[in-house]
């Protein structure tokens, strides 16, 4: 690979509409590094192979979200599941070596560090680019440097947090995962928990730096973000929010401050985001489902266009045939999820459960109405609204939102008592009241009076409701170092049985 790079290269992406989506996708077999990296638009190409590679179904279009990390969460029900052995029996009893389970890891673990090489290679060769080449100068090639720096880090964060403890689990000196920053990379020594955090807290710093020069001038709304209509050449550099911007980086740096238990960084990364976002209307939860907004995406910072998403969904929700349906539940909703929200009305004699919780609304499905499935529906397709709108939302995959930001600021100030847990409470009732949950509601009365004890447990009941699908409540457990529940009432111990994934047992070329 000194001379050649296989990628995934994309005529005109992100640049005109199809039938089938807006990323127009034809991949060529092989380009020298010298052709590639000869034109801006080069540049281009290869930034758009490591989005369009991040949208695999062992990784975020499917298994690093939906999938199996959310199945180590205990988000699933699989009483009417289909063929989902890697989840059912594998992921949720976290037997790691089941025979569906362990080459689902050993492909997570190739595709990733292959997305890392790919970055590295990039970063090599921008540093030297002449800024001419690109179209907006140097303000282009600051924006593909900077986010092939955040990538780098993101993926290598979501490494760490699978395959090594979370600082709360004192780990110490033992040493993990490498962090892998040169291109080739023909020996990759591991490193320790904080000397990866160290790692990747730099490179966001630096990534930040560099998107600075080209985000500083971005409104962010929801139609620059996501549905801006095609413009050529120029929509490379627009819908933001499918990129790693300037605000994704600093979300995600302030992500990983609180997992390494680094409290005032987070809340300093938190509030600079929380300012812009008060300041431009930016990144504001919105209902917007009578328009085919299922995901809620209003308040994505950074997500990805997933062209199989549907695909992946239906495969494991097959709705088609009556008669063969089968599909993923959300475990215990009454208990684990949405509890005192929920509510009895009677309808034509029949009993409904309700709650003005949207994401129970949205995301869920009481199947035949019968109180005991509850089909997981929020990567279905939309059926209504307008066409783009439609579009965004059946293809989007949301990988960081704005709410986990006030989460994290709810979750630093909670702690502190007095005036600190009177402003949390604030952040908390504000996603809360976005998501339909109205002050008569029994979550919204027991904020009023929670205690920090109490908070943090409604706190994390919002993030679990929140993040359904999106791979982040696992996450929540292993970095608390808490109990992961399960359901009726049962607990799996926290432990590094529990919350580190085994290396995968393969001699892995991460070049």
């Amino acid at each position: 690979m000194k001379n050649r790079l296989l990628y995934l290269v994309f005529v005109l992406p992100f640049f005109m509409f199809s039938c089938n989506g807006w990323l127009n996708v034809e991949p060529e077999d092989e380009i020298t590094e010298e052709k590639l990296f000869s034109s801006g638009n080069g540049f281009r190409h290869a930034l758009n192979g490591i989005y369009y590679a991040m949208e695999s179904a062992n990784l975020y279009g499917k298994h690093l979200t939906w999938g199996v990390t959310d199945a180590l969460g205990q988000i699933y029900d699989y009483t009417k599941s289909g063929s989902v052995n890697e989840m059912q029996y594998g992921a949720s009893n976290y037997d790691w070596d089941y025979y569906a389970l362990d080459p689902i890891w050993t492909s997570i673990w190739k595709e990733s560090y292959n997305i890392v090489a790919n970055c590295n290679n990039l970063l090599q060769q921008i540093e030297a680019a002449d800024p001419e080449m690109f179209y907006y100068k140097e303000k282009e090639k600051s924006m593909i440097w900077g986010e092939a720096l955040a990538l780098r880090a993101f993926i290598q964060f979501d490494m760490l947090r699978l395959f090594a403890p979370a600082p709360a689990a004192n780990p110490g000196d033992r040493k993990f995962i490498p962090y892998v920053d040169t291109y080739p990379s023909y020996v990759s020594i591991p490193k320790t928990v904080n000397e990866c955090l160290d790692c990747i807290t730099r490179d966001l710093k630096e990534a930040k730096q560099l998107l600075w020069k080209f985000d500083t001038a971005n409104a962010f709304s929801r139609n620059n973000n996501f549905e801006m209509a095609n413009s050529g050449e120029m929509t490379f550099l627009v819908r933001r929010g499918f990129h790693l911007n300037y605000w994704a980086a600093t979300a995600l740096l302030a992500r990983v401050y609180l997992y390494a238990q680094k409290e005032d960084e987070a809340l300093e990364q938190a509030n600079e985001l929380m300012t812009f976002a008060s300041e431009r209307g930016a990144f504001r939860p919105t209902d917007r489902f009578s328009s085919g907004d299922r995901k809620c995406y209003s308040d994505v910072i950074f997500g990805l266009h997933v062209i199989d998403l549907l695909d992946y969904n239906s495969a494991v929700n097959k709705m088609s045939n009556e008669d063969r349906q089968y599909y993923l539940c959300i475990s215990d909703i009454q208990k684990n999820y949405f509890k005192d929200d929920l509510y009895k009305v009677d309808s034509d004699n029949e009993e409904m459960m309700k709650c003005n919780d949207y994401r129970y609304s949205y995301w869920i499905e009481d199947m035949n109405n019968y109180h005991s499935y509850y089909r997981f529906r929020k990567y279905d397709a939309m059926s209504a609204g307008s066409a783009s709108t439609i579009e965004v939302s059946d293809y989007i995959v949301p990988l960081i939102r704005m709410t986990e930001i006030y989460y994290i600021a709810a979750e630093i100030l909670g702690k502190r008592g007095g005036d600190g847990l009177t402003k949390a409470k604030s952040y908390l009732s504000y996603v809360k009241s976005c998501r339909g949950l109205k002050s008569s509601d029994a979550s919204m009365r027991q904020l009023v009076s929670a205690g920090t004890d109490e908070f943090m447990d409604i706190l994390i009941n919002d993030m679990r409701r929140e993040w359904l699908g999106e791979g982040q409540t696992y996450f929540i457990y292993k970095r608390l170092n808490q109990n992961i529940p399960e359901a009726n009432g049962n607990f799996f111990t926290a432990s590094e049985d529990v919350f580190v994934v085994p290396l995968p047992d393969i001699e892995t070329d991460i070049n």
